[in-house]
């Protein structure tokens, strides 16, 4: 079983805008692959169903698209496009993978997180493609926090 740290990244956005009024980001870190699918599965799951004010049997026929996604489409991206096609006007997921991914991959949101990253803990002049090396992942966790918070994605 992998434990490598996995994160699962989702911004409110449509309909759930205009119910609480601002944007909300939420990210969830968990201990590894098994354990971020049973959270979408299962919590993030119930607050799509929250926020689209599904009917019960609605939210399982829901549970059943996303584990039949999840059975097809085992690569986190692909996955995710998924998803959020499902979720649209709801919540969109904006990362959902490992850690090592942010501190090393190449997507939009990876590259900007890191370029905060760099901003907050490097001399100031890195490039935002430079990995963060894996002793300086638990920084690159904190500045995760803020870096939602300031919308820089």
């Amino acid at each position: 079983m992998d434990d490598q740290l996995w994160a699962l990244c989702y911004l409110d956005e449509g309909v759930a805008l205009s119910v609480i009024s601002r944007k909300e980001t939420r990210c969830q870190w968990l201990k590894g692959e098994d354990q971020a699918r049973q959270y979408v599965l299962q919590d993030y799951l119930h607050y799509v169903a929250e926020l689209g004010e599904l009917e019960p049997e609605q939210t399982v026929a829901a549970g059943e698209r996303f584990a039949l996604l999840m059975e097809q489409y085992p690569e986190p991206e692909v996955l995710v496009e998924y998803l959020n096609d499902l979720t649209a006007g709801l919540t969109r997921i904006i990362w959902f993978g490992p850690l090592y991914a942010l501190a090393e991959d190449s997507s939009d949101f990876a590259l900007a997180l890191r370029e905060h990253y760099w901003q907050e803990y490097g001399e100031g002049d890195e490039d935002p493609a430079l990995p963060v090396p894996e002793e300086d992942w638990p920084y690159l966790v904190e500045a995760m926090d803020e870096f939602l918070l300031n919308g820089d994605y």
